[in-house]
């Protein structure tokens, strides 16, 4: 079940199968007859099973794409800390990986195991539950395993090379031992292609140096905006009612006593009619109310930006720049003084959850989510971006900054999935 939350992939419900089928096989003692139904959705369960599985495996080949050997995906997936050994043809200078991966996440932890042997740990993330009742689901973060080899592995790879990838728990997982080198294999002191690097110990591959130089990728992501049932997400994120079947019903009735008036065919006309505004008022309604929410915060004298994806965001995350050089120091102390309270900890731990210094007068800043329950079937609870603690935030925080700073612009956005 955790692989199948983990590839996305529609769960079976199997529940109102397997009371189908024991009525059917209750009926079947006294006429026979019903055992063929009951057969039939026993295959069909089966068959379900077998597609689920399907699906997993071919989830688990997507990193045979990376390019070099991957063992022990699935392990990596369920482990309580997910984390990786590779083994490189040559040695890099671990700091080089170490600074290139913190551009990518500061939260990668990289350590150098041997020569020619690193290790990335990474933290899983919290999936909700398809069931509202049960605990999130946690596994490792697929998103930001193909960001990293995307950013680092694949770079890594192409300059200097990869023998293979093992994949597993932190605590479990035995340091690799690289492979013993040919007697017609180059040196480590021999120049590689076009000159990449002169000594492969003391120089990083030409990808891996334009990552440390850049920064990193800088725009904030906002996956928040492909999510279906957007506009009532918003709402239940900032605490407030959307509209809902009730507001369909209401008008629904009212089209129909209208067309009431006009005989039966009126009765039915009014009735549709009375149904497809109500649908119509229902989501331009939602949608005029989730932007109310986000311009309710914008009348601070700064812009903040896409207020609304960062609601709706597992791991929200916002950029603060300003016009004058920030004090860090006193910054820190700041935003370390705001605290929430953590069900799953049950004690008060610190709002900001990591700090991300870019420039003197641009930083980020990574927040707790919330976990939002909507009193609804019709949307599953998720992880979002607290707007109680927001309001908080601007009054103790953003408001003393613009007064010494000059706040130029707050930009908001994240990631779905959040992080543990």
């Amino acid at each position: 079940m955790r692989l199948i939350r983990a590839f996305d992939i529609p769960p079976t419900r199997f529940g109102t199968a397997v009371w189908t089928t024991g009525l059917l096989g209750l009926f079947g003692l006294s006429a026979p007859i019903m055992l063929v139904p009951a057969g039939a959705v026993v295959a069909g369960i089966g068959g379900m099973s077998v597609t689920d599985r399907r699906a997993i495996a071919k989830g688990l080949r997507e990193v045979e794409l990376f390019g070099f050997p991957v063992e022990d995906y699935r392990t990596w997936l369920l482990a309580d800390t997910p984390a990786f050994d590779i083994e490189l043809v040559r040695d890099v200078d671990v700091e080089v990986v170490r600074t290139s991966t913190s551009a990518v996440d500061p939260s990668i932890i990289v350590d150098k195991k041997s020569a020619r042997v690193f290790r990335f740990v990474m933290r899983r993330i919290a999936l909700p539950n398809t069931k509202p009742h049960l605990p999130p689901i946690e596994v490792g973060d697929r998103r930001l395993l193909k960001e990293l080899h995307r950013r680092i592995l694949a770079p890594l790879h192409a300059d200097v090379g990869i023998v293979r990838m093992q994949m597993g728990d932190h605590e479990k997982l035995q340091p690799l031992v690289a492979q013993l080198r040919g007697e017609d294999e180059p040196v480590v002191s021999d120049v590689i292609g076009l000159g990449a690097f002169r000594e492969s110990a003391m120089a990083a591959p030409p990808a891996l140096q334009a990552l440390v130089h850049v920064g990193g990728e800088r725009a904030l992501p906002h996956e928040a905006r492909r999510l279906r049932l957007r506009s009532e997400r918003v709402m239940h994120a900032a605490s407030s009612s959307p509209s809902g079947i009730g507001t369909v019903a209401a008008i629904t009735v009212g089209g129909l006593t209208t067309g009431g008036q006009f005989g039966v065919t009126g009765v039915w006309l009014g009735m549709a009619g009375g149904f497809i505004a109500g649908v119509f008022t229902v989501i331009s309604g939602n949608r005029q109310n989730a932007k109310s929410v986000a311009r309710a915060v914008s009348n601070q004298g700064y812009p903040i930006e896409d207020y609304d994806d960062w609601l709706l965001s597992g791991r929200p995350l916002m950029d603060i720049e300003t016009t004058k050089p920030i004090n860090r120091d006193w910054f820190l102390e700041q935003v370390c003084r705001l605290t929430a309270w953590s069900v799953t900890k049950h004690a008060m731990v610190s709002w900001v959850e990591d700090v991300t210094w870019f420039s003197e007068t641009e930083v980020r800043l990574e927040t707790r989510p919330s976990y939002i329950q909507p009193p609804t079937s019709r949307i599953e609870p998720f992880y979002g971006g607290s707007h109680d603690m927001f309001r908080r935030f601007m009054v103790e925080v953003l408001a003393i900054v613009h007064r010494q700073y000059d706040i130029r612009v707050v930009k908001m956005g994240g990631y779905i999935d959040r992080r543990i």
